[in-house]
């Protein structure tokens, strides 16, 4: 009788299964979606995304495909997640778009595709981080003038007053100092302490930094 019970139990669940409406399907395949992107497996995203899959369907932490994808630096799936009508500017639950994962890994071949699909260069974080902030304090100059060049606020702030560049003097980035320096950061900003970018990195003995922010004018 137990036997019979489990078997009748598993046969209805494949008749649910087999009569399920397409967006069911769709909302079933989601993860697997996230799961193909973050890893790069492209084939398995083309074929997802051919059987109408939910593209922005969410993780438990609010993350996308397009954000799996961005993170990890995988330049085709973004774009085929991007052909498929992908949310661009989708937040995870901490406020994290594709664009800040591709930007704090330096990913500079996919932050061109979500800049051309009109991902916001100013987005923010639920912590106030933004953008630009985001990989100014990870060091990738390259991203920090790719940003910029598309319109990312230089000199945007925290609910603290720290810029970018006083992140960025903080620990000590030499080239992204260099490169918001250029995109015209403000070097005598002060943070809500009335800490400069100068300040700081003369705290932590980033002495090449130091003789930049003089050299531009910082006191």
């Amino acid at each position: 009788m137990t036997r019979l019970l489990i078997h009748t139990r598993v046969l209805s669940a494949l008749v649910a299964l087999f009569l399920a409406s397409p967006s069911t399907w769709a909302n079933m395949g989601g993860s697997e979606l996230i799961a193909a992107a973050g890893n790069g497996n492209l084939a398995r995203v083309k074929v997802l995304l051919a059987t109408k899959v939910d593209v922005n369907a969410r993780g438990d932490d609010g993350t996308t495909a397009l954000v799996a994808g961005s993170q990890s630096g995988y330049e085709e799936v973004v774009r085929a997640l991007l052909d498929g009508k992908a949310d661009v500017n989708a937040k995870t639950s901490n406020g994290t778009t594709a664009l800040m994962r591709a930007a704090q890994n330096g990913h500079v071949d996919v932050i061109k595709e979500l800049i051309a699909a009109k991902a916001d260069v100013n987005a923010r974080r639920n912590d106030g981080i933004t953008v630009l902030m985001q990989a100014s304090q990870e060091g990738q100059a390259a991203a920090v003038r790719m940003l910029l060049a598309a319109g990312a606020d230089v000199d945007a702030r925290l609910e603290n007053g720290a810029t970018a560049l006083m992140l960025a003097s903080q620990i000590g980035h030499v080239g992204v100092a260099h490169a918001l320096m250029a995109g015209k950061a403000d070097v005598n900003a002060k943070a809500g302490n009335g800490a400069t970018a100068l300040m700081l990195a003369s705290k932590y003995r980033h002495q090449n930094l130091v003789q930049l922010l003089k050299a531009a004018g910082a006191k």
